[in-house]
């Protein structure tokens, strides 16, 4: 009988989205999170918010927490493929996929390998590959296209991807900007935004609590954000206009952002194909201002100004 009920619940969950039963908590929560009731996003965002201590939390405490019934919470674990808030537990604490740096390399059962840790990355790849919806990465490119100006931001390790997403789509736009400037606040940056600016956000965990405050900032100025995040995002997610999801698993100690790169540069080709001429003449004036600033033969020779 317990054999049967395991059986009906993983043919419940797989084949929806592509969930397995493999899945962690929040790849789960991200294939089926549009057909969540509202008190289930209440309760999946609660989940998602504690995924790093879920053993700390009893299901009745979290249930408090996204002001759901017992029953409902209950309902939701086995929605999800899970037999019980138990089994979801153990699922997490097995996984590791929430886990602090800290905490993979002091219970880390094996060194990191890199054949592993290259397939992880591939197997990454290959999932954005299949899950990103074409409409929503389409909606992207168009908000970033068609903006006035592009405010660039991310905080922790998604500094870095701001950073090189800034770097490529100056290339092929105009005015897109990296925040925040060194030695000033966000607020002088948000106080001229306008409903034909656009903000492009990422938002990989941990997030800071002051990123949904910047993002709120930005939608009641009424300029369109762009979230590039991973499955965990629930709430930051809702500020978004368009949410970019990419698999973010690494094979050992920390995440892996081999996928978000790739998206970056998609991205930014796929903006400056949107606007043609003018991110080709664009391109060429960088060309010249290159030849004139770094005027460099091939064997590294500086060559001498006429």
């Amino acid at each position: 009988m317990e054999k049967m009920k395991k059986e009906a619940i993983a043919d419940s969950i797989g084949g929806r989205s592509g969930v397995t039963t493999g899945d962690g908590v929040d790849v789960r929560i991200a294939a089926l999170f549009d057909e969540l009731t509202e008190s289930e996003r209440r309760l999946a965002e609660v989940v998602l918010e504690a995924a790093s201590d879920l053993s700390a939390f009893t299901a009745g405490e979290l249930a408090a927490r996204a002001d759901v019934s017992a029953a409902t919470a209950a309902r939701f674990f086995r929605r999800l493929g899970y037999e019980s808030y138990g089994d979801l537990r153990r699922s997490v604490r097995d996984a590791r996929t929430w886990g602090s740096p800290l905490y993979e390399l002091s219970s880390a059962e094996q060194p990191a390998d890199f054949a592993r840790h290259v397939a992880q990355d591939i197997e990454n790849l290959q999932r954005l590959a299949a899950e990103l919806p074409p409409a929503s990465l389409a909606a992207a490119v168009d908000l970033l296209a068609s903006a006035r100006r592009v405010h660039v931001i991310g905080f922790r390790n998604s500094a870095a991807l701001a950073s090189y997403a800034r770097g490529l789509l100056a290339h092929v736009k105009p005015d897109v900007r990296l925040l925040p400037l060194a030695g000033q606040t966000l607020a002088e940056e948000l106080v001229d935004l306008t409903a034909d600016d656009a903000f492009l956000v990422f938002g990989f965990r941990r997030r800071p609590p002051a990123l949904r405050d910047v993002m709120a900032a930005v939608r009641d100025a009424g300029a369109r954000i762009l979230l590039v995040t991973d499955a965990s995002a629930a709430r930051t997610a809702h500020l978004a206009h368009v949410t970019l999801r990419c698999p973010n698993q690494g094979a050992s100690l920390f995440d892996s952002y081999v996928a978000p790169m790739s998206l970056i540069s998609h991205l930014a080709s796929a903006v400056g194909a949107a606007l043609g001429p003018d991110a080709e003449r664009r391109l060429a004036s960088i060309e010249d201002l290159h030849r004139r600033l770094e005027p460099f033969s091939p064997t590294g020779r500086r060559l001498p100004r006429g």
